[in-house]
């Protein structure tokens, strides 16, 4: 089912956006264990921060 009215996508956008941060704390966290290198580290880092630059993009976009 689609979203009709730009208040529903917008507040599907937030919890998009929402997830993100916690897949950064996450991140974090797995960084700070040395699970993960810190190339990794950077290059999902860099991924994340695209994502939720995007999802802020559209979201200001539908508020216009």
């Amino acid at each position: 089912m689609s979203r009709n009215t730009n208040k529903d996508k917008s507040r599907f956008i937030n919890q998009s956006f929402s997830s993100s941060i916690e897949v950064l704390n996450f991140l974090i966290i797995t960084r700070d264990l040395e699970l993960i290198t810190e190339e990794e580290y950077v290059k999902i880092r860099e991924n994340v921060e695209r994502i939720t630059n995007q999802l802020n993009a559209l979201n200001n976009k539908l508020k216009e």
